[in-house]
């Protein structure tokens, strides 16, 4: 009988031990290639056109996902994890694959934000098992569809299409941030 409860002891710390995530690179790193990210998006910013003219091109807007980062905090770490991962993966998609020539920003901070984001994107994925990065979030990724046709594609890749791009991008970041900071070790 005795034997049979340390056994059930044993198994249960094991399962336990389980469920909790262990990810040096966000322990580690995260926080600062965040950081580095969003100064980078604010150097675009500074480069941006400042244009106040009344433009032919209409205000478009797509509602930001706020439901599917709140579904997502309620996830287990391993999920949150993989779900930023694909936020960092489409923000990058937007950046790389279309005509941003017309946003006036200078292509290295833009090849920089790149890298820094597709690190990020890199060092998540291998916190996490492989079917779950390859479990996309539909929903998330018809939103960055949405980006892409309602705001790029209709405003013809303007400066201030790529703008609201750059301010979306933002959000996500600071969102993505939020939704893994109670993930982070204080070792």
């Amino acid at each position: 009988m005795l034997h049979r409860l340390v056994f059930a002891c044993a198994l249960v710390s094991l399962a336990g031990a389980g469920f909790s995530l262990r990810c040096r690179w966000l322990d580690h790193k995260f926080k600062q290639f965040s950081d580095t990210s969003l100064d980078l998006l604010e150097k675009m910013v500074n480069n941006a056109t400042n244009s106040t003219e009344g433009d032919a091109t209409e205000d478009i807007e797509v509602d930001f996902p706020h439901h599917l980062y709140r579904q997502a905090s309620k996830e287990s770490a391993e999920n949150q994890v993989a779900f930023t991962v694909q936020v960092l993966k489409e923000v990058s998609a937007l950046f790389e694959e279309e005509d941003s020539s017309s946003a006036s920003w200078q292509q290295i901070t833009v090849e920089k934000f790149l890298g820094v984001v597709n690190r990020q994107a890199d060092e998540l994925h291998s916190c996490v098992s492989e079917s779950l990065v390859h479990k996309k979030n539909r929903k998330l990724r018809m939103y960055f569809k949405r980006l892409l046709d309602h705001i790029l594609k209709k405003q013809g890749y303007s400066a201030e299409a790529w703008e609201t791009i750059r301010k979306e991008t933002k959000a996500h970041l600071l969102r993505a941030q939020r939704l893994l900071s109670p993930l982070i070790s204080s070792k």
